[in-house]
């Protein structure tokens, strides 16, 4: 298995990620650099992060780079530090991995991340021919200028917010949440690199019962569970009902929308009437590629108004152009506060045609590459894609099938006319991949 993926690199600690590798990382990434850059360096609280980010620095420093340490941070905050002070930032983390995975996500100062740059530093990483010199570590504290930064942008906010923190960055984000206003009641917030016994820190199906049970007994007006960086958040209505990113991103839209024409860049995985949305609100849609790295770009490069990802990836360019669990849960409480509709109420009124996304595990990448080829095969027809294919079977009805970036799954998307035909074609095409495995 390639630790290097689409925009990021990952692996198994002490197995495709130790601390000599990471090493070698940074002499891969001071030597793509030439030396002599400032690189600001995060870390999630994996128990493994800190001893990486140690050698991860000292690679760096070799190669004459500096290296700005942020500590144990959210990884919007130092693509934030990046875009902020036009450097370089890199993240040690493995998101919504489980535990035992570690890895890097690398930022470039318009704040966006690498993706071609990973197959030069994969060269670099590989020939070993590494830069000499001779780079210092400093420390900076990011937290209070991006507060303050979001303060001026978004004001006061009073709402009720639940809090699954998955024992990621709580400590961090909550006294962020809480000093715009909100009444925070937190879950799992302190920090714990085994994420108090979850699988790993995904937002999604089981792990959220709790959240939804603290939404309904406190009378929240929503809840929110951040992925194992914060990058990302899903939400829960205050019914306790589960939203995926198809609605959230409808609703954002109505409310950028309603002040101001621009493009939105959505996933080819959103809900289709979505689209419907935004040209009835005068805006453009744009599709782009499913993964962060991808939609930063886009999002960028189209200079949109927002971008909106069916895994609950939501870009606001009017802050920056990369995803941030931390702003979604601010801007929501903002939209609440502003039109002063329940957020239940709003998911009811919007009603877009169930989405349903399921990940199915085919454990190994070789595996991964083997059924797509199966897959783009059989369905001959479908609408190619750069990691899979898309598959219209009527005017509403649509089946995505394509290649995590992330994992050794297969990501399987579907769009029906109701839950009962949700059910039929997910079983239908779930047992066609399984088949494969």
């Amino acid at each position: 298995m390639s630790i290097f993926r689409a925009y990021d690199i990952r692996g198994v600690y002490k197995k495709d990620i130790t601390e000599d590798v990471m090493l070698k990382l940074g002499k891969a990434l001071g030597t793509f650099l030439k030396g002599n850059k400032n690189i600001a360096v995060g870390y999630d609280t994996r128990i493994s992060s800190k001893r990486l980010f140690d050698s991860f620095a000292k690679g760096l420093t070799s190669t004459g780079c500096n290296v700005i340490n942020l500590g144990m941070v959210p990884n919007p905050m130092v693509y934030f530090y990046a875009w902020k002070n036009k450097t370089f930032g890199v993240m040690i983390t493995a998101s919504h991995n489980p535990k035992e995975w570690n890895g890097l996500k690398m930022a470039r100062p318009r704040g966006v991340s690498f993706i071609n740059e990973l197959e030069e530093i994969e060269k670099i990483y590989k020939y070993g021919k590494f830069m000499k010199g001779s780079g210092k570590i400093t420390k900076d504290d990011v937290k209070e200028t991006y507060r303050k930064f979001l303060k001026r942008k978004l004001g006061f906010l009073k709402k009720k917010v639940a809090v699954e923190c998955f024992g990621t960055v709580g400590v961090i984000a909550l006294p962020i949440l809480k000093d715009f206003g909100l009444n925070v009641i937190s879950l799992h917030d302190k920090p714990d690199g085994k994420f108090f016994g979850f699988e790993r820190p995904e937002p999604k199906g089981q792990n959220l019962k709790m959240l939804k049970n603290t939404v309904k007994k406190v009378g929240a007006d929503f809840g929110a569970a951040f992925d194992g960086d914060a990058d990302r958040a899903v939400f829960i209505d205050d019914k306790g009902r589960e939203l995926d990113g198809s609605i959230l991103s409808a609703i954002f839209v109505e409310h950028i929308l309603s002040s101001k024409r621009g493009r939105i860049v959505l996933t080819p995985d959103c809900a289709n009437e979505i689209e419907d949305i935004i040209e009835k609100m005068g805006g453009r849609a744009v599709w782009g590629r499913v993964g962060h790295g991808f939609m930063e770009r886009r999002v960028l490069y189209e200079r949109a108004l927002f971008g909106g990802e069916q895994s609950s990836h939501f870009y606001f360019n009017q802050f920056y152009p990369f995803s941030d669990g931390i702003l979604a849960i601010l801007f929501l409480a903002k939209v609440l506060t502003e039109n002063g509709e329940k957020l239940s109420k709003m998911v009811d009124r919007i009603n877009l045609y169930p989405v349903e996304k399921i990940y199915i595990n085919v454990s190994s990448d070789e595996n991964k590459a083997r059924i797509m080829r199966k897959m783009k095969k059989k369905f001959h027809d479908a609408k190619k894609m750069m990691d899979g294919i898309k598959i219209k079977l009527n005017n509403v009805e649509w089946v995505l099938i394509r290649a995590s970036q992330t994992l050794p799954e297969i990501n399987l998307c579907i769009e029906a006319k109701n839950k009962t035909r949700l059910k039929e074609l997910n079983e239908k095409y779930s047992k066609i991949i399984r088949k494969e495995i």
